[in-house]
């Protein structure tokens, strides 16, 4: 029974060394300097991660994953004012991997306005993480660009996010800014709703939601999960070949 566990932790540890580490908090905002989308997803694991590209041109493939630009292709649908951006454009990092062409499908469109929704088919019970991504170009130029946009983001009717603020940039550094929550719905859906968020005193806000892009990934389980699991085998196991006691009955006496 002892090497039996020693083997199982073995695994499991192997196994979570393997895992893909994770560099994003849950319910916080990530400014991914790297320009590569690196956070986006970061946690997809081929075939169980799925997305969208909101009102882009055209479909692609980011890091693996089908982003669909049609709402219900991949479970995922939504609805909103459609709106394409030059600003948006990451065409000034062309040489760099992760760029090009498809980064701009990512980010060079979305859809926005007060009431914006996503709805992303889910199995009841199952945890999944989310990835918004925003791009942080917003509105106006020069003098008269608003440095900031706000908004609220809730979930299944939960305000998951009060004013959630993106800080942005009128440089031609251009990059994803990604939000990520986990969600364990009751029913067969997911439902994000974008509301206007509040301005910030003394500064010029973009309080209109807007949305480019979104990442939907059941995740891996966790090292701590795999060994309550396997702890919880090993003690089936041994109670099943637990041998039953044996209990003398006293003999019948005769009348």
């Amino acid at each position: 029974m002892r090497k039996l566990l020693a083997a199982l932790l073995a695994v499991v540890f192997s196994f979570a060394g393997s895992m893909r580490a994770e560099n994003i908090v849950v319910g916080t905002l990530i400014d991914d300097t790297g320009f590569f989308f690196n956070s986006f997803g970061n946690q997809s694991v081929l075939g169980t991660t799925r997305g969208a590209n909101f009102a882009g041109s055209r479909s692609v493939t980011w890091q693996g994953v089908s982003m669909s630009n049609v709402s219900g292709a991949n479970g995922i649908s939504w609805s909103g004012a459609t709106a394409s951006n030059i600003k948006y454009d990451y065409t000034g990092y062309a040489g760099l991997a992760g760029t090009s062409a498809d980064a701009n499908d990512l980010t060079n469109s979305g859809i926005h306005g007060n009431g914006t929704s996503i709805t992303i088919s889910a199995i009841a019970g199952q945890k999944y993480v989310v990835d918004l991504l925003f791009a942080n170009q917003f509105s106006g130029s020069g003098a008269g660009y608003y440095p900031y946009r706000t908004m609220d983001v809730s979930v299944g009717g939960l305000l998951y996010a009060d004013d959630l603020t993106l800080y942005g940039t009128d440089s031609p550094d251009r990059r994803p800014l990604v939000y990520r929550f986990e969600v364990t719905p009751a029913t067969s859906s997911i439902n994000i709703v974008l509301n206007t968020g509040a301005a910030i005193s003394g500064s010029p806000t973009d309080t209109n939601p807007y949305v480019n892009a979104v990442m939907v990934t059941v995740p891996e389980p966790s090292a701590h999960s795999l060994l309550v699991m396997g702890l919880g085998g090993v003690v089936a196991m041994r109670r099943s070949r637990k041998p039953e006691r044996c209990v003398e009955r006293p003999a019948l006496k005769s009348v």
